[in-house]
């Protein structure tokens, strides 16, 4: 039984989405810590060979080519404000989960727990997808959601999946050929996730610092309207501590958004990312429409404009049997030319050289800790800011 040679993908490939470990019958394969993300570690003692771990990974299976003819790309946002409002850009993440409850079907999705967690969990009803509103730039826990995803599906439940393209293609693959249709998948526009455990020092030091717990963290809030006047994305952190402290900042003025930022502390494999192509995966993509402006004339960007992206019928379906969604249609060309983190744009040395600052990074980060790392990698002050953007426009 032991003839068949397992072999994952490697560090470099590896987007840690787990579902080679939900995939494993006999449980051997677990993800562990190995610098600043966590991989698939194997037990070979009780390992049979049978592969089904390969079948799944998203990383070493070539992906079927997409007619991408068939894709048609919308401006979209929430008809209720005060969704739009709650919401990381126009809302539609909630309005596709909303008619998903409608329609019967679970909804898989990431929330932010009261402990601090980024992780996937299945909701059932409209009280529970409330907690998915919101980008969280954190890899999301996702061990386990594919197991919890088939056995609703096999007890006769339908299951709208939200996530990366990594982990929905991951859904897809763990699910046999003839479940497939109770499965929808979306899919974010994806710029890369961050370390978890860089997350969770980040927080114990805010909290240490602060002598109190974080009741609320908005990876982006929208105090400050979604997007700047002349157009740039107006990226602002807040938190509010259990005393009462709250905080309302530039991203830049954030050290975890800072890093995220400049790419210290995301995973290898998305430097690379075999996703972030023309090709999409997923029956409907979704994300920030930065300049939209762009695309459509005279369009209000003040509170939030989601760009969305039908690959197949069932998801164009979707769409517009949806009756919480304005959805305009865009031109194709015109969007995949703006929308920011769709295409990967850049060239193969610069990429090569985030990577070995990423690695750089990552070494001194095992070594020394965060706090050293605080230290040592600050946010930029103002007058850095000011610099920063004298040298962008020369």
């Amino acid at each position: 039984m032991k003839d068949k040679i397992i072999k994952l993908a490697d560090k470099s490939a590896c987007t840690g989405c787990g579902a080679c470990a939900d995939a494993c019958s006999k449980s051997c394969i677990t993800m562990v810590r190995k610098g600043l993300h966590i991989y698939p570690q194997i037990d070979a003692e009780f390992c049979i060979g049978c592969q089904k771990c390969m079948k799944t990974c998203p990383s070493i299976n070539p992906l079927n080519s997409v007619e991408v003819s068939i894709q048609k790309y919308y401006a979209c946002w929430h008809k209720d404000l005060s969704a739009v409002m709650t919401s990381t850009s126009g809302g539609v993440g909630t309005a596709l989960a909303e008619h998903a409850i409608d329609c019967d079907y679970y909804v898989a999705g990431v929330v932010l727990t009261s402990e601090g967690e980024v992780k996937h969990v299945i909701a059932t009803n409209k009280e529970d997808i409330q907690a998915f509103k919101g980008s969280k730039y954190v890899q999301s826990n996702s061990i386990g959601i594919y197991q919890e995803c088939m056995k609703a599906i096999k007890e006769g439940h339908k299951i709208l999946f939200i996530g990366t393209p990594c982990q929905t293609e991951a859904m897809k693959r763990i699910l046999h050929s003839s479940l497939q249709d109770s499965l929808l998948t979306c899919s974010i526009i994806c710029h890369g996730v961050n370390s978890s455990f860089v997350w969770n020092d980040y927080r114990n030091s805010l909290e240490k610092k602060c002598k109190s717990h974080i009741e609320k963290y908005n990876f982006r809030c929208k105090s400050h309207g979604w997007q700047k006047q002349n157009g740039g994305p107006n990226l602002r952190v807040s938190y509010e501590m259990i005393s009462g402290k709250k905080a309302d900042m530039p991203s830049w003025r954030n050290l975890f958004h800072y890093w995220f930022g400049q790419h210290f502390i995301m995973r290898p494999s998305c430097f690379k990312c075999q996703y972030r192509t023309e090709d999409r995966h997923s029956d409907i993509v979704i994300g920030d429409f930065w300049n939209v402006e762009k695309v459509l004339d005279d369009m209000d960007t003040c509170n939030g404009v989601s760009a969305v992206i039908t690959t197949t019928v069932r998801g164009e379906e979707f769409l517009h049997t949806n009756p919480y969604l304005n959805a305009t249609p865009v031109d194709a060309q015109k969007s995949k030319s703006v929308l920011k983190g769709l295409i990967n744009r850049k060239s193969e040395e610069t990429q090569n050289k985030e990577i070995l600052r990423m690695g750089t990074f990552e070494q001194e980060y095992s070594q020394d800790g965060f706090e050293y790392m605080a230290k040592k990698y600050p946010c930029p002050t103002y007058i850095d800011q000011i610099i920063n953007k004298i040298k962008s426009m020369i």
